[in-house]
């Protein structure tokens, strides 16, 4: 990973690391509160994504395509895990109540 985007693909790995651990206690709890905001942590991993594009897009990209190659790949991956620690907080909150997630988080407030 080059230099100037280490920051970014660290803290990538830890916010996936941080969902997955969100989703394993809200399959423990059964907190549908606790599995809403798992996947509006997510957003932060979506931007993460995005940026990683913007970089690699960027006419200052001076590593290569192999490296691009590869920043995307890890991008991806990383952005996959977190949508999997989405999906079994959303499968849990369709368990608990019955009802498809989007339909809960449209009637909660701001």
């Amino acid at each position: 990973i080059p230099r100037d985007l280490r920051r970014t693909i660290l803290e990538m790995g830890q916010l996936a690391q941080r969902l997955m651990a969100q989703a394993a206690e809200v399959v423990l709890t059964q907190d549908v509160d606790a599995a809403l905001q798992v996947e509006k942590d997510d957003d932060r991993m979506d931007e993460l994504h995005r940026m990683i594009f913007q970089h690699l897009m960027d006419d200052q990209w001076q590593h290569g395509v192999e490296t691009a190659v590869d920043v995307t790949l890890v991008g991806r991956y990383y952005e996959r895990f977190a949508d999997h620690a989405v999906s079994v907080a959303r499968r849990v909150i369709y368990l608990v109540t019955g009802e498809h997630p989007d339909e809960i988080a449209a009637n909660q407030p701001a």
